[in-house]
């Protein structure tokens, strides 16, 4: 069965997240109604992250097998078409049998915004998160400094993670503003625990607002439970950017008949 890399962008707003939920409308549920439509119902995508309810992306990737040989470009173009607005396939490639969505990749890069304006913009309500008190970029430039290293995240853990090594490695986080009022932490890393991002975002803001001390969160680091490692992040205002692979998939982008 040939198999594909699908590179997909979506506005998580209306998803139950990324796995497939009995009775929730979810981005591979969707996906599993397109393909079989298409006549490719044992298709399955797997996803390279399993993006949370709310949670958007840029640059989620999956892989299908599929019964037939597609052109990428017609693959691409067709696929879209059974696609609702909030979801589209932006890459389509060829890829190895064996190559896997999840496993091969080597790190994965995220984005969180919050709204800073002055005055919020209701058009940006659904993808940022829009606090009730104004930031100092400087303070969050500090604490962000901090964070890349490889070490235990379990000062940082949530209920539902389920796995014994919380060890991974960031290797970049950088708070910065843009012009137009936003700030913007972007994270990249060989992998993430469970809501590590947003519980990061969360008590770098918690710090910089004075709710918890830097002490707490450098704790927090360190391995301990603490009122910093506790704070979260409201999903909104996450987005997956990009998935990273040793060899990046050789993507077609432009759909054809």
């Amino acid at each position: 069965m040939p198999r594909y890399a699908l590179r997909l962008a979506y506005q998580g707003t209306a998803f139950h997240g990324w796995w497939r939920q009995p009775h929730q409308r979810t981005v591979a549920g969707l996906l599993d109604q397109a393909f079989a439509r298409l006549g490719e119902g044992q298709a399955a995508p797997v996803g390279a992250a399993r993006t949370d309810a709310g949670v958007h992306a840029t640059g989620q990737v999956a892989h299908v097998d599929v019964q037939r040989t597609w052109p990428p470009g017609r693959l691409l173009s067709q696929i879209n078409a059974q696609l609702e607005s909030d979801c589209v396939v932006t890459g389509v490639a060829s890829v190895a049998d064996d190559w896997h969505a999840c496993h091969h990749a080597r790190g994965k890069s995220y984005r969180y915004t919050i709204d800073d304006r002055a005055v919020p913009d209701p058009f940006q309500a659904a993808l940022c998160w829009r606090t009730p008190f104004r930031l100092e970029l400087t303070a969050l430039q500090e604490l962000a400094a901090h964070i890349p290293a490889h070490r235990d995240w379990r000062g940082f853990s949530r209920r539902g993670e389920y796995r014994e090594d919380l060890a991974r490695t960031i290797t970049t986080c950088t708070w910065q503003r843009t012009p137009d009022g936003q700030l913007l932490m972007q994270t990249r890393g060989d992998g993430f625990t469970y809501h590590l991002v947003r519980s990061l975002v969360g008590a770098c803001v918690a710090v910089a607002h004075g709710t918890c001390t830097a002490a707490d969160f450098m704790a927090s680091l360190g391995g301990e439970p603490t009122a910093a490692g506790a704070q979260q992040a409201p999903a909104c205002g996450l987005r997956l950017e990009a998935v990273h692979y040793s060899d990046q998939p050789a993507w077609i982008t432009a759909p054809s008949e």
